[in-house]
């Protein structure tokens, strides 16, 4: 038995300078359960120039993507299902998860919509077994009877523990020297909770695990991070900490192991000033960056979102980061019916606080989402490719053009970052020094 699993990817404006490039975590998870099982698996990524192998006939194909890909997918599935009519054809993910209906064509055999990793192994054993068993949870399935197609479609599925699985490193260390946020290089990938306690109306992932949130056991990802050779861990749950406890269970961990790290993590604006007295604490034990989502700097607009944070306390925030010497990464957003004086004032309070790094994304209805469904109808686009955050899919109140610049203005500032410009001199600095290796 041979599985292939593929990251199907689409360059965006990102793709240029790549800031942030990181191992796919889901794909490494798959990889652990095939490994586990003793089923030979080839990972192909182009992002790390990883390409299919020649002469080899794939028994199982495992496609997953972004949003942006998934046209991509599709087209992916129907290539190899041309070149490989008796593979069968597993797609997954994130975005495909919350929206598996889109992914029903006679192409692809299977569309995995659970976050278990126990149902993705059940389901390579009925391939294995070339068992006829449907899943009542978790996968829907293409019956085909007399050259008709029908979906048999599973129910939504909720994990109610962590699985006691970790992913397979192999590819990260092949690249952890390529690996980098910003200029912190040799980060690793770790996994912690599933879904999300909060209702923000923009996001799906509380309802990714059927609006069940999972929270992280900091012993095991410790447990995982002290087998890890990297210089920082980037914990990608939603959320690093929603209570005061979790914090205290995380320095307390951290503490009586004896444990030197460096973390970058998700955290609330609101939990950051609720628990500013353990700032330096945390920091003492290894939380060197926070990703905060500020999203906008006008409480009505926070309101509409259902964020639950106040925009009064941000410059509160900020500074009790930078005085217990935590690196911030800020994330806003835009919304098509933004006005001069709006995109003014969000360039103010970044100058005026002196934000170092931030994000800008253009408010965007996410397929599977609520607002998607509301909005349909009246989107300006429905290729996937635009819903990448920087590219208008609904109608802006000044002329788009003006929009645009206005926009892209606002990042600007980021050229005088001290931290994109040693990005930039580390980046270049590697490329030399590859040249070099290379003889070039």
């Amino acid at each position: 038995m041979i599985a292939f699993l593929k990251k199907v990817r689409v360059k965006t404006i990102f793709s240029i300078f790549q800031p942030v490039k990181v191992e796919p975590l889901e794909l490494c998870y798959l990889k652990s359960v095939l490994n586990n099982m003793n089923v030979e698996n080839y990972l192909i990524d182009d992002l790390f120039n990883l390409k299919e192998p020649n002469n080899i006939i794939p028994d199982i194909i495992i496609l997953t993507g972004y949003n942006v890909a998934e046209n991509e997918i599709i087209k992916e599935a129907r290539i190899y299902k041309f070149k490989f009519p008796k593979s069968k054809i597993i797609v997954g993910g994130v975005h495909i998860a919350g929206n598996a209906h889109s992914f029903h064509i006679k192409e692809i055999d299977y569309v995995f919509h659970s976050q278990s990793l126990n149902t993705f192994k059940l389901l390579i054993e009925k391939i294995i077994n070339d068992s006829d068993t449907l899943f009542s949870h978790g996968v829907d399935t293409l019956i085909i009877n007399k050259r008709l197609m029908n979906w048999h479609i599973g129910n939504k599925e909720s994990i109610k523990k962590i699985e006691n699985i970790e992913p397979d490193r192999q590819l990260f260390y092949q690249m952890s020297y390529k690996l980098r946020y910003l200029e912190k290089r040799n980060i690793a990938l770790i996994k912690g909770s599933i879904g999300c306690p909060y209702n923000c109306s923009y996001c799906y992932c509380k309802i990714l695990n059927n609006n069940h949130y999972v929270r992280a056991d900091f012993n095991k990802i410790l447990n995982e991070i002290e087998k890890i050779n990297a210089e920082f861990f980037w914990i990608v749950d939603d959320n690093l900490f929603n209570q005061r406890q979790d914090a205290l269970n995380f320095i307390e961990e951290i503490e009586k192991r004896n444990l030197k790290v460096k973390i970058i993590g998700y955290l609330r604006a609101d939990f950051i000033l609720k628990n500013s007295d353990l700032l330096r604490k945390l920091k003492n034990t290894g939380l060197v960056e926070v990703i905060v989502g500020f999203e906008a700097i006008s409480n009505d607009e926070l309101k509409k979102y259902d964020k639950g944070t106040n925009a009064l306390d941000y410059p509160k925030v900020i500074l009790l980061l930078k005085e217990n010497n935590i690196d911030l990464t800020a994330l806003f957003m835009v919304k098509p019916n933004y006005r001069f004086h709006d995109f003014r004032n969000l360039y103010k309070f970044i100058k005026e606080n002196n934000i170092d790094i931030y994000t800008i994304s253009i408010l965007t209805p996410i397929k599977g989402t609520k607002d998607y469904e509301l909005l349909k109808d009246n989107l300006l686009t429905h290729d996937p490719r635009k819903f990448d955050f920087m590219h208008l899919v609904e109608k802006s109140k000044l002329p788009k053009w003006i929009f645009y610049s206005l926009f892209y203005f606002l990042h600007i500032n980021l050229l005088k970052s001290k931290r994109v410009r040693k990005y930039i001199s580390n980046r270049r600095h590697y490329e030399f020094e590859n040249m070099e290796f290379l003889g070039k």
